[in-house]
């Protein structure tokens, strides 16, 4: 019943404000596509805040999406490196005639 009260009490920016906590946090773990699709779902949560309160959020929506741009960038040149790693041992393992698995 209390968490009842507590959804209920959230304003909208309250709601965006949660939802870039969540995005953030979904980034950090790697969970890509669950990151994309609520960022997909900000769009229309911040139009519900109204205009004239709006702009304290959308400079919060940036920043967290400077945030999780950077840990997607960060995260795709990790998934480069090992990726290279496993095509120089390919190439090694070829070298030395050793059959592939």
């Amino acid at each position: 019943m209390v968490a009842n009260q507590i959804t209920l009490e959230l304003t909208p920016e309250d709601t965006v404000l949660e939802m870039l906590e969540r995005m953030e946090a979904l980034a950090a773990n790697g969970e890509w596509d669950r990151t994309e699709r609520l960022a997909s779902r900000l769009k229309s949560a911040v139009l519900d805040i109204p205009e004239q309160s709006r702009q304290s959020t959308v400079v919060a929506v940036s920043h967290s999406l400077e945030r999780v741009q950077t840990m997607a960038l960060s995260s795709r040149s990790e998934v480069k490196d090992k990726l290279s790693g496993i095509r120089r041992g390919q190439v090694a393992t070829r070298a030395y005639g050793q059959p592939q698995s």
